[in-house]
């Protein structure tokens, strides 16, 4: 047996091997390595014209679909409160932006009763709730909730101010802590980011302002049906 059919052996093999596989990527990746040996033993062999061209396409288009997958999965191995933060709520598509911002991001459970933000805290946390709620408390008292999809210490980042409200966990969390120096520093060299930032920071602003008059209506309803009935 002659060396060069070695590989034209080994083109053959790794083409079965990828048949047998379950994984999108590793079909990609053997087809490509399949595809290799496959150029290298026309080449060696002083094979051309068709066999040569199909080879090279073959292998080109099998390289750029794993390459593709390898990507993917990457992007795929993001956690679900992960996209949901970048994407729903960041607003944020691309990739590179997307990596950097998850850098940002330390992730934590919380249980009930652990303290947030206490009032009267300078430069609070900037949090994002992933799930679980947490009870807002002004003096002592409770004024409001928050839960998924909220940010807690966004009002202090848009007012300047140390925190209005002191924030405890009612309900298991599960929460990401933004870096807020790293963001900072992120935001000068990539305004976009800064940006995003804002935009969302300036929606929850509005969820949450639109919420408590919502809840001040209600119980200025309730008050005066008791009023009423009395």
């Amino acid at each position: 047996m002659q060396p060069t059919e070695l590989l034209l052996h080994l083109a053959g093999a790794l083409l079965v091997a990828a048949m047998v596989m379950k994984s999108p990527r590793t079909v990609r990746g053997l087809a490509f390595g399949a595809g290799m040996a496959a150029v290298a033993y026309c080449i060696l062999s002083g094979v051309g014209g068709a066999a040569l061209l199909w080879s090279a396409l073959f292998t080109v288009a099998a390289g750029v679909q794993f390459v593709l997958l390898v990507q993917r999965s990457r992007f795929g191995a993001m956690r679900a409160e992960e996209r949901a933060l970048l994407e729903d709520i960041l607003r944020v598509d691309d990739p590179a932006k997307q990596k950097r911002l998850v850098g940002l991001l330390e992730w934590r459970d919380v249980e009930p009763g652990e303290v947030l933000i206490r009032q009267g805290q300078p430069q609070p946390p900037l949090i994002y709730v992933a799930s679980g709620a947490a009870g807002i408390e002004l003096d002592g008292r409770l004024v409001g909730v928050c839960g998924e999809g909220d940010f807690l210490g966004d009002m202090s980042i848009a007012t300047g101010q140390p925190a209005s409200t002191a924030v405890t966990v009612t309900n298991s969390m599960r929460l990401a802590v933004v870096d807020r120096a790293a963001l900072a520093q992120m935001a000068e060299a990539a305004p976009e980011i800064g940006a995003a930032f804002d935009r969302a920071i300036n929606r929850a602003l509005a969820t949450k302002i639109a919420r408590m008059n919502e809840a001040a209506a209600g119980s200025q309803a309730f008050a005066c049906g008791c009023d009423l009935t009395g």
